[in-house]
Order: C-alpha cells, then sequence, then structure tokens
C-alpha cells in the first residue's frame, strides 16, 4: 500500500515538473528575425539565373526548421550559405518568368515562432524581360537656328534641348549643317536636362540642318527623327581687295653680311586676314611674317641677306582668301638693294 502511495506521488512531481518545464519552455522562447532580404539582379531575361538571399537569426540559437522565399506566391526552399545555422546567410537560385514579380521571406524556428519578411505586403520585383529590358530612350526637343538670315560673318546659333529620364548624361550630341557635323556644348541647365548649343559662322547660300545625339545607353536619337531642316539662307558679301601700300627696303645698299629687312602695310576693309603673303625676290617667293598690327591691317616684312651685285628685284603680292588679291608693283618690278663688299 505504501509503494502505491510512494509510486502517486513520484508521478504526481514528474507531470509538474514537466508541465513546469514546458510552461517556462514556452515563454522564453524568442522569435527568430530576418533581414537584409533581396532578389539580385533587379532585372534581368528570362535565362537569368537571380539569387535570393536573406539574413537569418534566431536569439535562442536554434536553426530554422523552414525557410523560404515566395515569389509570386510560389515557394521556393533557402538553403545555408555561410555563417551559423541560427545566425546565416540563406540564399537560392532561381529563374523566373517575364513580367514584373514581387517576393516576401518566410520561416520558423523549433517551436513553430514564425518571421515574415517584409511583416506585411510584398517586395516588388525582379522585372524580368524576353529581351534587354526596356529602357526609355533621352529625348532632342525644341531644336533650331536662332537666326535665319545673315551673312558670311554672322555668327549663328543653333540650339537643341536634351533630355534623358534616367538622369543620364549624353555620350555627344552634334549638329550636321550640310552633311558636317558640329559639336555641341552644354549651355544651360544639367548635362542629362538642358539647352545644347553651337556658334558657327557658314558661307554664301542656302543651309540645312538636323541634330543628333547618343545617350547613355548607346541609343542614337535624331531631331528630326527623318529629313532636316531648312535654313539658314546667308547672302553674299561684296568683297573689298586688300591694298598693299608704304612699301620700304633698309638699307637700300648694304654688305654681303648684313641683312636687308622688306617691310609692306596689308590692310583689307573687309577685315579680311592674308590667306597669301609673299614677296618675290629675284624671282624666289617667300612667305612673310606680321610685324606688327593687325593680321587685316598691319606691317608685314621678311628679313635676308643677298650675294654681291646691283641687280637685284623684287615685289609683293598678297590674297585676301576670298577672290580679291594685290601686287605691287602691279606690273614689273622694285630695284635693290645694292649688294657691295
Amino acid at each position: 500500500m505504501n509503494n502505491i502511495k510512494y509510486l502517486l506521488v513520484v508521478m504526481c512531481i514528474v507531470s509538474l515538473v514537466g508541465i513546469k518545464m514546458y510552461a517556462q519552455t514556452g515563454f522564453l522562447n524568442q522569435k527568430p528575425c530576418m533581414y537584409d532580404g533581396m532578389i539580385n539582379p533587379y532585372s534581368g531575361m528570362a535565362k537569368t539565373a537571380f539569387t535570393a538571399s536573406v539574413h537569418y537569426y534566431d536569439p535562442d540559437g536554434k536553426k530554422p526548421t523552414n525557410i523560404h522565399v515566395y515569389v509570386d506566391d510560389v515557394s521556393y526552399v533557402l538553403k545555408r550559405a555561410s555563417g551559423k545555422a541560427y545566425n546565416g546567410i540563406y540564399k537560392c537560385k532561381l529563374t523566373l518568368p517575364p513580367g514584373e514579380h514581387k517576393y516576401y521571406f518566410y520561416a520558423e524556428d523549433d517551436y513553430s515562432a514564425d518571421v515574415r519578411m517584409p511583416r506585411y505586403g510584398v517586395f516588388k520585383g525582379p522585372t524580368v524581360g524576353v529581351t534587354k529590358p526596356y529602357v526609355k530612350p533621352a529625348k532632342l526637343s525644341n531644336g533650331g537656328c536662332l537666326e535665319e538670315t545673315g551673312s558670311e560673318n554672322t555668327i549663328f546659333t543653333y540650339t537643341v534641348h536634351y533630355k534623358d529620364p534616367d538622369t543620364k548624361q549624353p555620350v555627344k550630341i552634334y549638329v550636321f549643317v550640310d552633311g558636317i557635323k558640329y559639336p555641341m556644348s552644354l549651355h544651360k541647365g544639367m548635362k542629362y536636362d538642358g539647352d545644347y548649343i553651337a556658334m558657327l559662322t557658314l558661307p554664301a547660300g542656302k543651309h540645312a540642318y538636323y541634330f543628333k545625339a547618343m545617350d547613355a545607353m548607346g541609343n542614337c536619337i535624331s531631331l528630326p527623327a527623318d529629313g532636316f531642316i531648312r535654313g539658314p539662307e546667308i547672302n553674299a558679301t561684296s568683297n573689298n581687295p586688300p591694298r598693299l601700300f608704304d612699301i620700304k627696303l633698309d638699307p637700300p645698299i648694304g654688305y654681303t653680311n648684313e641683312h636687308f629687312n622688306y617691310m609692306v602695310t596689308y590692310t583689307d576693309e573687309d577685315f579680311d586676314p592674308p590667306s597669301i603673303m609673299n614677296i618675290v625676290i629675284d624671282g624666289i617667293t617667300y612667305p612673310i611674317n606680321l610685324n606688327a598690327g593687325k593680321t587685316y591691317n598691319g606691317v608685314y616684312g621678311y628679313r635676308s641677306k643677298l650675294y654681291l651685285g646691283n641687280f637685284h628685284d623684287y615685289y609683293f603680292y598678297c590674297e585676301d582668301g576670298r577672290g580679291g588679291s594685290c601686287r605691287v608693283p602691279l606690273t614689273g618690278t622694285l630695284h635693290g638693294p645694292v649688294v657691295v663688299k
């Protein structure tokens, strides 16, 4: 009888201890947590291998009984890639069909305490395309030439507005005038959203132009998309020929070891510098350089030694690059210098 009572007491004690331990264990168990959950890359093609990863941590040092990523409500099992079972990185590889996707992470510990990331809702992405993901190209607008008419001396200003929705600057922007390309530079605004200009002088006649740019993704953008814009129309200006005067030879008589200085004044009413400026001495042509003044209104000179004789001669010749020319003297030559021993 006593043995039976003793057994019942022991059974009651064991039951109470078990209930207490269970209660304590349930009370002390802490929920796990997850952070740094993501799927990379953010976009790709149907054949792209995406990687889902999340950092799992259990403060009780327990490994997860299950840990998944749900993409469009489809479950994918994550496996530990690094760290410890209760504090490590869990990953999985997956391929996804074309379209825009959404996902979340879910895990449970040994005591069925669960954790979800995000706590509610979903993460957006990745975006999967059959081909290269679509990126909206940049745009050219408001292109034109500020001056509609002018002369060959007019500076024409070409302008165009460039805008990239991805806020990336262009690789290059050009204006093509009569098929010749001229680089454009930023005038106002940001490089990815601003006005670009090119300032040019053009020959007489009727002209046409269009704009072209390459954005950061390699897309080519033209304005207009096809064809060209007519203008400006440039009137030919009358050209006045240049003049040569005030000729000097110093010294007029000298020795064989002495330098002789030939000088002439060049002037052009149209402010054209000489395209050709020569002196011809004893039938040999020499280019002469500006000594003083401006290119279109200055003194040009040449300096040289000569051999013995009193039969040297010379003349000057110039052109303004626009069909005008001048020779002094108009015909024949000027004599000198006399060179003695």
